[in-house]
């Protein structure tokens, strides 16, 4: 995966995970997507998906790591996602 689609995946975070992080969270995500921070923005999802324990997809945590991996960011915090299916 490239920076550009680093980036886009990113982007649209907020949008995806907005009923399932807590609204400050949201906010701060959409606040850093606006500024490029990219990397604090899947910290902070990651963080409150784990603290809500929101339900996420098999597949969405494939998609958070691989993202995880590209941006070159440890893995093991989705250890503790509330993954069904």
């Amino acid at each position: 995966m490239n920076e550009a689609e680093v980036v886009e995946q990113v982007k649209a975070l907020p949008a995806r995970y907005a009923g399932r992080v807590r609204p400050n969270d949201l906010y701060a995500m959409e606040v850093m997507a606006s500024g490029g921070e990219w990397q604090e923005l899947v910290d902070v999802l990651v963080g409150s998906l784990n603290l809500t324990r929101a339900a996420v997809t098999s597949s969405e945590r494939d998609e958070l790591l691989t993202l995880l991996a590209a941006m070159g960011m440890p893995e093991n915090p989705l250890d503790g996602l509330n993954v069904e299916g």
